[in-house]
């Protein structure tokens, strides 16, 4: 089962400038664009006479216009034309679902819209910060989404999944301290005269490091990796800041998308830097979606699951989850 009662990341700001967005959310199939305002809508892409996908439709003066009998159909899911009658039934109404942008990023709520509160959608604001530079891009992955969670909360496997871009025997090895704060979870590993992992010796410049990280999950599923590092032994020089964000939003019980993007606060102007570090981002989301979709494909709940030190992380988020899906059962019972 999904957490309904939750803002979910459902794409950037920037794809409804191309008009009509579709997208699969638990299991149900959204259709997003810009209103008559401006601002971002959704609706179920379902129009309710023939249940023709909405999306195959196109934008009519902000509203969303079937492509089967020309019904159209405004940001509140409303129908407001039906071309071969005048009178519109009460029930011609295509469910809409809470849609805002922040950060330049795509909120929706899934569940009761009267329980949809602005304030709880999780702070993202370093992507449209002034003093960080970076890009979030698109990617899907055939795996359960808290497999993507568990992936970023455990580092531990940079060594071996990823020996191009971000390995580090050092952060393989290194003991988190796991922080727990309300429902974000936090684990924080701390490393001395690292050898500079490729991606971050290519970004700054250092084949040594000392660095802390934070590996962050926020419901429902949100993470992000806080990086801080300087020259070995020089913590009063400079230093240099970096925030990758992973954000997994279940499409079904077996697929989510993802959205992901690295963010520095050094060499904001560096056109080249920003193109290494994403194309290298990339390949280091491919490589752990690849590992997730094999792990994913091999899955089998009769199976017990062997937890090693290292998911102490990742077993907290879980329990998160369990414990608002359980509060969500009750408030439905």
């Amino acid at each position: 089962m999904f957490i309904r009662n939750a803002w979910y990341t459902v794409g950037l700001e920037s794809d409804l400038d191309a008009g009509l967005v579709a997208r699969t959310i638990m299991n149900e199939p959204l259709v997003m664009f810009r209103g008559a305002n401006g601002e971002p809508a959704a609706l179920l892409d379902r129009c309710p006479h023939r249940q023709v996908p909405l999306s195959q439709g196109c934008l009519h003066e902000g509203q969303v216009q079937c492509a089967y009998h020309g019904m159209r159909f405004d940001h509140q899911g409303r129908c407001t034309h039906i071309p071969s009658q005048v009178a519109i039934p009460q029930r011609a109404q295509a469910r809409a679902y809470p849609l805002l942008a922040r950060h330049g990023l795509l909120f929706a709520w899934m569940g009761d819209p009267e329980r949809a509160d602005p304030a709880s959608i999780p702070d993202h604001s370093v992507t449209t910060a002034a003093d960080h530079v970076g890009e979030m891009f698109y990617m899907h992955a055939k795996t359960d989404y808290r497999l993507g969670i568990d992936n970023f909360l455990d580092p531990s496997h940079v060594t071996f999944v990823h020996p191009n871009t971000v390995t580090s025997p050092a952060l393989t090895k290194a003991v988190p301290e796991i922080l727990r704060n309300g429902d974000e979870v936090r684990a924080r590993r701390v490393m001395r005269e690292e050898k500079s992992p490729p991606m971050l010796e290519r970004a700054m410049g250092l084949t040594h490091i000392d660095r802390v990280q934070d590996a962050i999950f926020m419901p429902v599923g949100n993470t992000r990796i806080d990086t801080r590092a300087h020259a070995p032994g020089r913590p009063d020089g400079m230093s240099m800041r970096l925030s990758t964000l992973g954000l997994f939003t279940p499409e079904t019980d077996t697929t989510c998308h993802v959205w992901a993007g690295l963010y520095r606060d050094f060499a904001l102007d560096n056109a080249q830097l920003s193109a290494m570090v994403r194309a290298e981002l990339k390949q280091t989301m491919v490589e752990d979606i690849s590992i997730c979709e094999k792990a994913q494909s091999a899955w089998d709940p009769s199976h017990s699951v062997l937890h090693l030190a290292v998911d102490q992380a990742s077993l907290m988020a879980r329990e998160i989850l369990e414990t608002l899906q359980r509060r969500e059962q009750q408030l439905q019972a």
